[in-house]
């Protein structure tokens, strides 16, 4: 038996390990393969001197992958000239300006979904929900998922794509079924809100250390995600099981993002009161939002084959993974009642009612009316003032909200999200202890505004 050390170049994440490990290790006469990306190394156990892999062998496997190996430590060359890594910034910082754009654009207010609307709708409706900020999670994960693949899986376009078959095949299969019983069940699979944040924060911390992976910061390159299946590395290497897992789980999650667009789409399935029309409607729903996903894995399948782009695409995928991630993280803790940018935003600026018909009035001595108008991505009036104790009538005005202003969530006032149809909507609850409250949408993305209950 003998052993034998060589020093790596061009490892980047924790995929890169299973890709090199696993490749070594089903060599001839290999007893023990052991790769560390932040020793940038691999230790090689062999039967004998005949079945170690020479220098050149290494090379020679690897070459068209990317990595170097050498008998000496290397010095670390800087894969990026200024030049390179500026223009990824200003195109980074042109996506995050066009996703606010649509996020809050009334493009989007035309796309609405009722009981009585046809598949067709749906489908334009999931498509409406791809431009919106409900992909900033969605397509994280796309982009997360097909990162790690391209390091471990084969070089054939056809290979390359499957991480996209399985994620949105998942997605798709997921939505179809539980849909489904969605309409035959009623609310029996629905999460609650404050539990839908949860997993969505956990979801979104992966995406971001695989983003600072990517980025190369060392701290999170000794977090071993391994989302290409060292996580099931305890199933034999050629099963491919493992591999493929994590597309498929990801894929699955997504029914529960609390989305406004998602949550209305759920809740037309849940009042179809039929397993067909509910997996009708969600499957139509999320074959609809395929097209902004294949335009991203596309996109990441072309730039990482190209040599001359794939550094450059690997910094602009991690740099929209982490935003995509530390967006959707913000917006979650408002969820859980946790200080996030939004709440901060509403408690230190005091803004006047911008619509002084609105406003909260009582109508009774035991009762009063709440009055709230929802018009594109924001809510009026700003400020909102109630008395404790007293049945309170929640008035919500729907003058074309967009996306996941949709799904009103009057966090510590009602427990649910209201998902909102055009014109007058209302729900009752009792007005809660004195104190300052505040409301936005579902995914907390939607500017706070204030309740304050006297």
């Amino acid at each position: 038996m003998i052993k034998k050390t060589y020093f790596i170049e061009g490892m980047h994440c924790s995929s890169c390990e299973v890709f090199i490990e696993r490749s070594v290790r089903n060599l001839k006469g290999i007893k023990k393969v052991d790769v560390s990306l932040t020793k940038s190394r691999i230790v090689i156990e062999a039967e004998s001197h005949r079945s170690m892999p020479s220098l050149h062998k290494l090379n020679q496997m690897f070459n068209k992958d990317g990595y170097s190996f050498s008998e000496q430590k290397q010095k670390q060359a800087q894969s990026l000239s200024l030049k390179n890594i500026l223009t990824v910034l200003i195109v980074f910082l042109l996506i995050v300006v066009i996703f606010f754009t649509f996020n809050g654009s009334l493009l989007l207010s035309n796309f609405y979904v009722d009981s009585s609307s046809n598949l067709p709708a749906f489908f334009l409706f999931g498509i409406a929900a791809g431009l919106s900020s409900c992909a900033a999670l969605v397509g994280g994960l796309l982009l997360s998922v097909q990162e790690g693949w391209v390091d471990v899986k084969d070089t054939e376009n056809k290979r390359r794509f499957l991480p996209f078959l399985l994620f949105n095949g998942s997605r798709i299969i997921t939505f179809a079924v539980l849909g489904g019983l969605l309409g035959a069940l009623g609310g029996f699979i629905q999460l609650s809100v404050k539990v839908s944040a949860i997993l969505t924060i956990l979801i979104s911390l992966l995406m971001f250390i695989i983003g600072m992976q990517m980025l190369g910061v060392k701290l999170f390159q000794k977090i071993s995600l391994n989302f290409s299946g060292r996580m099931v590395n305890s199933v034999t290497t050629e099963n491919q099981i493992k591999s493929h897992l994590i597309p498929i789980v990801f894929g699955a999650i997504t029914f529960f993002v609390p989305c406004g667009f998602t949550l209305i789409a759920q809740t037309q399935a849940l009042e179809s009161g039929s397993f067909f029309r509910g997996l009708s409607v969600l499957t139509a729903f999320a074959l609809g939002t395929l097209p902004v996903l294949l335009l991203i894995s596309y996109s990441s399948v072309k730039f990482y084959k190209d040599p001359k782009f794939s550094n450059s695409f690997r910094l602009l995928s991690g740099l929209l993974i982490i935003f995509f991630a530390v967006f959707t993280i913000n917006s979650q803790f408002g969820i859980l009642q946790l200080p996030n940018l939004g709440s901060i935003k509403a408690q230190t600026a005091e803004i006047p009612l911008t619509a002084p018909e609105i406003n909260s009035q009582i109508v009774t001595p035991a009762s009063q009316v709440m009055q709230m108008e929802v018009k594109g991505f924001e809510y009026f009036p700003k400020t909102i003032t109630i008395k404790s104790g007293l049945p309170t009538k929640f008035e919500i005005t729907d003058n074309g909200s967009i996306g996941c202003a949709r799904a009103v969530y009057a966090r510590g006032l009602y427990p649910d999200a209201i998902l909102l149809q055009p014109g007058l909507n209302s729900v009752e609850f009792v007005a809660p202890a004195a104190g300052t409250y505040q409301i936005s949408c579902s995914m907390w993305m939607v500017e706070p505004i204030t309740v304050i209950v006297e």
